[in-house]
């Protein structure tokens, strides 16, 4: 019985050992995290205004390609008409 106890005894200190390791595990991943956070929010923040450039940009393009077919569909009309 007493081989039995020290046996059990053994391996609740293992567990307890695992949990001790796993709970510094858990606080060095919560520290990577919080930084991988910050380092994130910082580049998101950096990199707003070239968000905005580039939907400026593809306006404009967008606007130059309706301005072209609107041109071209002018001058296909005037074709047919002077015919």
């Amino acid at each position: 019985m007493k081989d039995q106890l020290d046996r059990l005894e053994e391996k609740l200190d293992k567990m307890i050992e695992k949990t001790a390791s796993i709970d510094v595990t858990l606080a060095k991943q919560s520290v990577i995290l919080d930084e991988h956070v910050k380092r994130s929010n910082l580049l998101e923040a950096k990199l707003a205004p070239v968000e905005r450039h580039v939907a400026v940009v593809h306006g404009i393009l967008k606007l130059i390609g309706v301005l072209t077919a609107l041109v071209g569909a002018i001058k296909g009309f005037l074709t047919l008409k002077g015919s």
